[in-house]
């Protein structure tokens, strides 16, 4: 899933690091977007930018080496 680049409501620094650690910690999406106050949409539209950016940096990386 590609998701679209965004740095305003709901795609903010606060709700990256809230969901990147309830997401790590095994909450799915639904319960982690009860927790801070989104719809599920929303925090899977986050969670697939946040791995798209570390797909792209690991890739650059490997282009490095």
């Amino acid at each position: 899933m590609k998701a679209r680049a965004a740095d305003t409501f709901p795609d903010t620094p606060r709700n990256r690091r809230e969901i990147a650690k309830r997401w790590a910690k095994g909450h799915d999406t639904l319960k982690i977007a009860h927790g801070i106050g989104l719809h599920e949409h929303q925090v899977c539209e986050i969670l697939a930018r946040l791995q798209d950016e570390r797909h792209a940096a690991r890739l650059q990386g490997e282009a490095r080496a």
